[in-house]
């Protein structure tokens, strides 16, 4: 006989795992706290949509903070996105069931007053004349 059950992960992955939102964000390090706390209520508003939020900061800016022995050929991301001693990098993981449902989340988002003004405030934190960095990125399924 034939174990038909779902395992926890494979049941999360239908829930939130098959879509993967990606964003950076560059902010000075004077606005830590606020960047935690503004960055709260996108967490709610994201979870009530169904979407599996997570937030990080890259916890140095430079290749020795990062790690002493890094192999030739690798490069520290904070080059490549222009991260000063004086920022943080920050990233945004937005794991959704696929993409016609971040497609639907992005689409409400657009359209909810509350988290427009959020966003205003979070323009107010993040690094000026900086651009997010973003992509939605398909699970492999290995």
């Amino acid at each position: 006989m034939e174990d038909k059950t779902e395992s926890n992960t494979e049941i999360e992955q239908k829930e939130t795992g098959n879509y993967l939102g990606l964003n950076f964000i560059r902010a000075p390090k004077s606005n830590h706290d606020a960047m935690k706390q503004i960055g709260q209520p996108f967490m709610e508003w994201f979870k009530k949509e169904g979407v599996k939020p997570e937030i990080y900061y890259l916890g140095g800016t430079s290749t020795t903070d990062q790690n002493e022995f890094v192999p030739r050929g690798l490069e520290n991301i904070t080059k490549k996105l222009s991260v000063a001693e004086d920022e943080e990098l920050w990233v945004l993981l937005q794991f959704y069931r696929d993409q016609a449902h971040a497609n639907q989340v992005y689409s409400k988002m657009m359209l909810d007053e509350s988290i427009g003004q959020l966003v205003k405030k979070f323009d107010g934190l993040i690094t000026q004349g900086s651009n997010l960095i973003m992509g939605g990125f398909r699970r492999v399924g290995l």
